[in-house]
């Protein structure tokens, strides 16, 4: 009886198993067909970026932005944590700006533009500086110079969505309209 319930119990581990593989397939295909469907809206990837898996369920989509010689210069993650949660704009813009730090002690580059002329109020941040990126305060352990973050905040009646990207200033500078782009195209 117990080598039947065994036998049973790893059947259905490959059974999800295998749904795990074709869930992640249909999401990596929704991709490469260039858009996205993010609480049943869609948004428009931006040409270049690379489907990368999720690595946590608040995470509804993932990217990759490669450098000029292939490595990685920079990712995107899109988050969402359930209706009504997540916390408002501000207290996220604050944690945020927050996670970073500059060697003098001097102000923290910071750039907030707020935009309601699309299907959803939006808000955009960016971060410049030593990046101690992690949950709360982040990370100081694992900060890192010369980085910046561009984040997103997108009002929606589903709920919430949180879009962060996030490297070397260098490499995400050139993206940030990029970055715009993907989540005013959320419809």
């Amino acid at each position: 009886m117990a080598r039947y319930i065994l036998h049973m119990t790893s059947s259905r581990l490959g059974l999800v198993a295998a749904l795990v593989l074709v869930s992640a397939t249909a999401r990596a295909t929704a991709h490469a067909q260039g858009t996205v469907a993010l609480l049943d809206y869609h948004a428009v990837v931006p040409s270049g970026w690379a489907t990368a898996p999720s690595t946590s369920s608040m995470r509804l989509a993932q990217y990759t932005i490669p450098s000029k010689d292939g490595t990685l210069a920079a990712e995107v993650v899109v988050y969402f944590f359930g209706k009504g949660q997540g916390g408002n704009v501000d207290a996220n813009l604050a944690r945020w700006k927050g996670q970073f730090s500059t060697p003098d002690g001097a102000p923290v580059y910071e750039k907030v533009a707020r935009d309601s002329s699309g299907a959803f109020p939006i808000t955009i941040a960016e971060y410049r500086g030593t990046y101690a990126r992690g949950i709360g305060a982040g990370d100081a352990s694992t900060a890192k110079s010369g980085q910046s973050l561009v984040a997103a905040i997108a009002e929606t009646p589903r709920g919430t969505l949180f879009f962060q990207m996030f490297g070397p200033t260098d490499e995400v500078t050139p993206q940030r309209e990029a970055l715009a782009a993907f989540v005013r195209s959320l419809k």
